[in-house]
């Protein structure tokens, strides 16, 4: 089970992800958008083990997030959500950091597979 931050600013997409993840066995925390976000990660104590971010969101945006998450939590990995179009902004993030992008919409399997990949690389890292 792994602590997961989930961020978008599209309330239907926070509740799948949470849905979806939580079905999985981990611990989730939705975030409406990337201020909520940037105030949950500032305030908390104990670090999330991942993050699954939008790109693209009005105030705070999924590339500020991940740089501040590299900068300050640099043991959490970070996937980054993208829609059609954003392709050169996802491949700009995974050069910043970011584990892996998944394009929206998405498939569940393909999720999911890519949230254990992301906390196995984790566990890896932190041996």
């Amino acid at each position: 089970m792994a602590r997961i931050l989930i961020v978008d600013d599209e309330q239907s997409i926070l509740s799948i992800l949470t849905t979806l993840l939580q079905s999985e066995g981990h611990e989730v925390t939705p975030a409406l958008g990337g201020k909520v976000a940037m105030s949950l990660l500032e305030e908390t104590e104990e670090a999330f083990d991942l993050m699954i971010s939008d790109i693209r969101m009005p105030e705070i945006d999924g590339m500020q997030l991940l740089e501040f998450v590299h900068e300050k939590f640099t043991k959490m990995s970070v996937i980054m959500l993208t829609a059609y179009g954003q392709v050169e902004t996802a491949i700009k993030a995974m050069e910043l950091g970011a584990f892996d992008y998944i394009k929206k919409p998405f498939k569940a399997d393909l999720l999911t597979g890519t949230v254990e990949k992301a906390i196995e690389c984790r566990k890896y890292m932190s041996e």
